[in-house]
């Protein structure tokens, strides 16, 4: 008897398994392909259906998490945690919430993950000293920082400044180009810009055969 009941509850789980992955098909195959704004897409289409669980929401979770959604991600954290994760949920789910300024929640948060992984040096780090975000923050503000006429609506980073009063920075602002499946932004191009006497910048042109 105890045999029969055995078979039946590995039948039971297979069946369960196989109804999961039909549901999950369509989006864990553009998870896996890194197209992670598509992904949530289709698994927030579960999730409206009924027919999400918590693999669905620990996917969604993760999916705004690669594209630094702090506030998406932190929600489908919570609902993902209702339930046992693995220490890395945690993790994730405390760096969201501490991106979005709630602190003390995400100290909570790092605190399972340190129960649960304690050797690992980012528990150590955090253990040694927990309010270090705070402690930043109170701290005088050396800088300011500001927009300038050349930035565009999207990431535009690692700018280098030549001899030449060459400005080389890369930018999505190619709005035209077909959009890059990680975080639904246009590809990156090199672009160029020549600084001006007075500190300005003149418009930026694409680096011709960079691009």
């Amino acid at each position: 008897m105890k045999k029969t009941y055995i078979t039946l509850s590995f039948v039971f789980a297979g069946l369960t398994l196989s109804a999961q992955n039909k549901h999950t098909q369509a989006a864990d195959k553009l998870y896996n392909r890194y197209e992670y704004i598509d992904a949530a897409e289709e698994y927030l289409k579960l999730v409206s259906n009924n027919k999400a669980d918590n693999y669905v929401y620990r996917q969604l979770a993760d999916s705004y998490y690669n594209v630094f959604n702090t506030v998406e991600a932190a929600k489908w954290y919570a609902k993902a945690t209702e339930e046992k994760q693995d220490a890395e949920v945690y993790y994730r789910y405390a760096q969201m919430l501490k991106a979005n300024g709630q602190y003390e929640a995400s100290n909570k948060q790092m605190e399972k993950f340190a129960s649960m992984a304690p050797s690992d040096q980012r528990a150590v780090a955090f253990k040694k000293e927990p309010n270090y975000i705070p402690r930043l923050t109170d701290q005088q503000k050396m800088f300011d920082s500001k927009n300038m006429d050349i930035n565009s609506e999207k990431s535009d980073f690692g700018a280098v400044l030549a001899n030449d009063n060459t400005l080389y920075f890369a930018s999505a602002r190619n709005t035209s180009k077909k959009s890059y499946g990680w975080n639904d932004e246009p590809y990156l191009d090199l672009y160029k810009a020549t600084r001006n006497e007075d500190g300005t910048f003149s418009k930026p042109t694409e680096v011709e055969g960079m691009n």
